[in-house]
């Protein structure tokens, strides 16, 4: 069963819509989640492992492992009904126009939820290299793959994001600004910079006109004090009619509801209603 994400985000704090489980880099296992999220109180809640991709990264899963996942979300479906309504979805990771959410593999899926997000940015020459996760490694492969090009970097993150936003498939975008967290780290006050505003500002206004609702992910809160996307955006968002999906992005079963708390308060705080 589909969920309207739009109307339960306003109507419920009870969800969230974006975790993993280790048919990804997921380190609780999947029964251990959905125990933590009915404990945890809620009332929708959607298992979104990483996609399959054609690259064969660690993180993601294996177009091998795709069937078992999907049977084991449904019979998790089956077991908690009448207590929480569970989804079965992925992270789809977009490459290319060749490789995303919008391709018929994913769409032949029988997905409740299909979140798409960009973490590989291709360099130059075209390789694909995945720009999210430790600072330290994104400093090597920003050195070694990217000469140095920082910008690069960034405006073809966004351009990425853009493409996936216009090429469809998905259900909500997600944490469309990420590059920021190591984006930040290798060049303090870039994001103040007028050129990665007119660029973060091009792809908020393709996410606008698409009408899709944005996750408003905390996975980074408890350790940064970071929300993604970045505050500054927030307003333009709501503003503009955009829905807010408050999602933890949850790992592991400590952490499935984490930071969520701190940006509810936080949308309070800057007089977002939801």
């Amino acid at each position: 069963m589909r969920p309207d994400i739009k109307q339960t985000a306003r109507a419920t704090r009870a969800y969230n819509f974006h975790s993993h489980t280790p048919y990804c880099d997921g380190r609780s296992p999947i029964d251990e989640m959905a125990r933590a999220a009915a404990a945890a109180g809620f009332k929708h809640y959607a298992f979104t492992t990483h996609s399959p991709v054609s690259l064969g990264t660690p993180c993601n899963m294996p177009y091998a492992a795709v069937t078992e996942y999907i049977s084991e979300c449904e019979r998790l479906k089956r077991e908690y009904a009448g207590r929480m309504t569970l989804y079965t979805g992925m992270e789809i990771d977009y490459l290319s126009p060749q490789e995303g959410p919008h391709c018929e593999y994913f769409k032949s899926l029988p997905l409740d939820v299909r979140l798409g997000s960009v973490h590989f940015v291709p360099t130059q020459r075209g390789e694909y290299v995945d720009c999210d996760g430790r600072f330290e490694r994104f400093a090597s492969y920003l050195h070694d793959c990217f000469r140095d090009d920082l910008r690069y970097v960034v405006e073809k993150y966004f351009g990425q994001v853009a493409e996936m936003v216009a090429l469809g498939g998905i259900d909500i975008i997600g944490h469309f600004d990420k590059i920021a967290n190591n984006a930040s780290q290798a060049r303090p006050g870039i994001e103040d910079e007028t050129w990665y505003q007119v660029a973060a500002g091009s792809v908020i206004g393709e996410i606008i006109a698409s009408g899709l609702p944005v996750e408003l992910n905390t996975k980074a809160y408890a350790r940064s004090g970071r929300f993604f996307p970045d505050r500054r955006w927030w307003k333009r968002l709501a503003d503009a009619g955009v829905t807010l999906v408050v999602n933890s992005d949850a790992h592991s079963a400590d952490l499935i509801d984490a930071g969520r708390a701190e940006a509810f308060r936080a949308l309070a705080e800057d007089g977002i209603a939801l």
